[in-house]
């Protein structure tokens, strides 16, 4: 394996910053919560009321780390992108690692956009990074299952049951159908992407992945 490759993977494995930042926030704002209340709440630059569709209505809204969040938030697409960047030769090269590829650093993008564009300033980016990194995401996870079955089929159906299980959080979510509460199913798509980066960064740095020659 080659430094760039272990460079992207480090990347990856930095992206743990996305819960570091959100922990924080939350931990900031005493009435936050993780159950009821959407994380791209945690960016909103002022305090004041906000609309909290779970609710029908209006909530108080202040987190005093909004700063910190959002710029988490684009910190962690950037290392997305720059993690699958780095580490693209790894992969076996087909189109379909391209296809896979794009979808990750589209979410990565997605991400960044909604760290840059909190959900106050302009509406319409945020949700448009929200869209790419919630949902579209999904399917590179997905693809990327299908890329490596073959020759490394526990860590495909990892990927699988990742773009499965946030594709489900995205799904429920956007239809507004808020089981367990609507920051919960936000989180069901939301955590299991950045999880997945955080163990397939480990993964690559011990040595674990082995394609025959191509």
């Amino acid at each position: 394996m080659n430094s760039q490759i272990r460079l992207g993977a480090l990347f990856w494995l930095l992206t743990v910053e996305f819960f570091i930042v959100q922990f924080a926030a939350q931990a900031a704002w005493s009435g936050y919560s993780m159950i009821t209340n959407d994380i791209s709440l945690l960016g909103v630059t002022s305090c004041g009321t906000f609309i909290n569709p779970a609710a029908n209505g209006i909530m108080p809204v202040c987190s005093p780390l909004n700063l910190v969040f959002n710029a988490g938030m684009a910190i962690n697409g950037l290392l997305v992108v720059l993690g699958v960047w780095f580490t693209r030769d790894l992969w076996p090269p087909t189109r379909l690692r391209t296809a896979a590829l794009w979808l990750l650093a589209l979410g990565g993008d997605g991400t960044m956009l909604a760290g840059v564009f909190p959900l106050d300033t302009i509406p319409a980016m945020h949700v448009l990074g929200a869209a790419l990194a919630l949902g579209l995401a999904c399917f590179g996870f997905i693809l990327m299952a299908r890329l490596v079955w073959h020759q490394h089929r526990a860590f495909a159906l990892y990927s699988l049951a990742t773009g499965v299980l946030a594709l489900l959080g995205f799904t429920l979510y956007a239809a507004e159908i808020y089981l367990g509460g609507r920051g919960t199913v936000e989180r069901l798509a939301a955590w299991p992407q950045t999880i997945w980066y955080m163990v397939t960064g480990t993964l690559i740095l011990r040595g674990y992945f082995r394609f025959s020659a191509w």
